[in-house]
Parts: C-alpha cells; sequence; structure tokens
C-alpha cells in the first residue's frame, strides 16, 4: 500500500490540511493518508490538549475516506520526532510504501529537523505547493538536501489557512464558516477551546 503521512499539531485542524492530504493522495496515488497528531511537538507549545486536537482530526476526517487519523504519537513518550514515528510506520506496516507529505515551506526547513536523514531513508516525500511559496524546481529541491527522484511535487493549489489566525479569531468572536469543519468548530464552542485570557482580551478589543 502506498501509504502517505501528514503530521502535524492540527491546533486546530483546518480545511488547509484536509486539502493538503487529499491533493497528496491524487498527486502521488496514495491510497491511504494517516493525520498523525503529534502529542508533544519538540519545538512549538500548543494551545488544546492533545485528545482534543486528535478527535477534532477525527470530526474532519470524516467523509473523508482516504484519510485515517492516528494516535500513534500520543501513545510513545517524550518528543513528537518525525523520525521516530517514521521508524514506527516502517516495523507496523512492513509492506507498505510510506510518503510524508510535507508543504514546501516545511520541506525546505527538512534539514533542520531531528535526524533529518532518517526521515529521507524511510520515506519518500510528497511535497505540496503553498501559498507565497509555489512549487519547488528539482535544482531547489537538491538545494534543501531532497532528492528529486525520490519526490513528488504536488502543484494543487490549497487554502492559505493558518491555525493561529484561526485561535484569534475564536478568541476575538469572529466568523469561521469555510475555514473549518463545522463538526470541528462545534466541537470548539462546545469545549471552550481557545477562549480568550485576559491579556487576549485587552488585545482583541483594542486596549
Amino acid at each position: 500500500m502506498r501509504l502517505g503521512v501528514v503530521g502535524g499539531t492540527f491546533d486546530p485542524v483546518h480545511v488547509g490540511h484536509l486539502a493538503m492530504a487529499e491533493a497528496a493522495a491524487d498527486c502521488a496515488a496514495l491510497e491511504r493518508v494517516l493525520l498523525v497528531v503529534a502529542a508533544r511537538p519538540p519545538h512549538r507549545p500548543t494551545a488544546a490538549s492533545a485528545r482534543d486536537r486528535l478527535e477534532m482530526c477525527r470530526l474532519a476526517a470524516a467523509g473523508h475516506p482516504r484519510l485515517e487519523v492516528s494516535d500513534l504519537e500520543l501513545r510513545r513518550p517524550g518528543p513528537s520526532y518525525t523520525a521516530d514515528t517514521l521508524a514506527e510506520l516502517t516495523s507496523g506496516h512492513p509492506g507498505d510504501e510510506l510518503y510524508l507529505v510535507l508543504g514546501w515551506d516545511a520541506a525546505r526547513e527538512l534539514r533542520s529537523w531531528h535526524r533529518p536523514q532518517q526521515v529521507l531513508r524511510l520515506a519518500r516525500l510528497v511535497v505540496v505547493a503553498r501559498p507565497g511559496y509555489g512549487s519547488p524546481e528539482p535544482a531547489e529541491l537538491a538545494a534543501a538536501g531532497i532528492d528529486p527522484g525520490r519526490t513528488s511535487v504536488c502543484p494543487a493549489r490549497t487554502p492559505e489557512v493558518d491555525s493561529t489566525e484561526l485561535r484569534r479569531a475564536v478568541c476575538s468572536g469572529r466568523e469561521l464558516a469555510g475555514l473549518l469543519h463545522p463538526a470541528v468548530e462545534a466541537y470548539i464552542r462546545q469545549h471552550h477551546l481557545y477562549a480568550c485570557g485576559p491579556q487576549d482580551q485587552r488585545v482583541s478589543s483594542g486596549r
């Protein structure tokens, strides 16, 4: 099986994440794409708990037959490194060919990751164009330390949505329609995720 892997904090998961996963599946003929929720991302804090982010991903993936949500990183102690996740998937899916799906904005920083050579050895890459970054040429991939021969470039346009801005929108009560799956928005409201703290309220009120 050609198995795609989209990792992230998904804080919250939005239409851009889903569009990237579906675009990668189309471009690289992936039979299934895992949304792997980072439990303890090493370089950034999360606003929502890992369990809440996992549940939001499950709600968002409903109705997308090729997408599946994985709690693999929630079941593993320590920082959520992609190299460890790919190693675990390789062991658990010995007959599958792994494809790591990345936006070009993230892929061009791959050298700075934890054990990048192991990442590139365990999985082929699917690099999806991102707003403001476009699609890489082979020379650009090579300059980023990525083998063009083991990389599928997907030029499909995906929505420009930013999780940080979404959290600010929830805090300030702005409209979210079209940016989140309706069930995800309902979950955020029901569980009071991304509510403003005192400092956020001062900022959003302009004082």
